[in-house]
């Protein structure tokens, strides 16, 4: 990673900005099913969000609505 002409990092610049927005609000708390209280996502869908690919994340959103 290199800096730009204006001394800003240029990691954005190489990083494409998802498409798909994660589904948290802010009330992060386990339930008894091991869903989040607030998203509906498990602690494994939580923790490959950031890396999960857009195909990937709308099969988790899709999963959350069948559940509600």
């Amino acid at each position: 990673m290199t800096d730009g002409e204006d001394g800003e990092d240029d990691f954005l610049d190489f990083t494409p900005i998802p498409a798909v927005a994660s589904p948290c609000v802010n009330i992060c708390r386990m339930l008894r099913d091991d869903t989040c209280e607030g998203c509906r996502r498990t602690l494994a869908e939580i923790a490959e969000w950031s890396m999960a690919t857009d195909d990937r994340r709308r099969a988790i959103l899709a999963r959350i609505d069948m559940a509600r």
